[in-house]
C-alpha cells in the first residue's frame, strides 16, 4: 500500500461484496483514509435488503435509477442527482431496481473493526 496522501482508486475486486440483490464496491479500503469510508453500490437485480442496522453514518449520491431506503414505515427514494442519508443507529432496508446506482460514503471507515471488539 502507498503511503501517498492524494490516490485513485480503481476497482478492486477484493474489496467488493454482496447484500442480496447489491453489488458493494469498496473503492478506500485499502486507502490510509481513518474516518471516511466511500464506494458504489449497484442493485444487479430487482429487490430489497434484509434489514441492517447502521454502525455508522451513511450518505448515499443516486447516479442512475432510484434508490428507496425503508426506515420503519417510512419510505424515501432518491432519483438520479440526489442524496440520501441514514443516521447511525437506524434499521434500514435498501430497495431498488436493476441497474440502480449510487456512490456512497460512510464514517467511520473502520466500522468492521470497531463492531469486532
Amino acid at each position: 500500500m502507498s503511503n501517498a496522501p492524494v490516490r485513485n482508486m480503481p476497482f478492486n475486486e477484493e474489496y467488493t461484496g454482496v447484500n442480496g440483490p447489491v453489488a458493494i464496491d469498496r473503492r478506500s479500503k485499502p486507502t490510509n483514509l481513518t474516518e471516511l469510508s466511500a464506494g458504489f453500490v449497484t442493485f444487479t437485480e430487482d429487490g430489497a435488503t434484509d434489514p441492517w442496522t447502521l454502525p455508522y453514518e451513511e450518505a448515499f449520491y443516486v447516479i442512475e435509477g432510484a434508490l428507496t431506503l425503508v426506515v420503519g414505515e417510512e419510505r424515501i427514494t432518491g432519483v438520479a442527482g440526489e442524496v440520501l442519508t441514514l443516521e447511525k443507529g437506524v434499521t434500514a432496508i435498501y430497495e431498488g431496481t436493476a441497474g440502480t446506482r449510487a456512490f456512497f460514503s460512510l464514517v467511520p471507515a473502520d466500522w468492521m473493526e470497531r463492531s469486532e471488539s
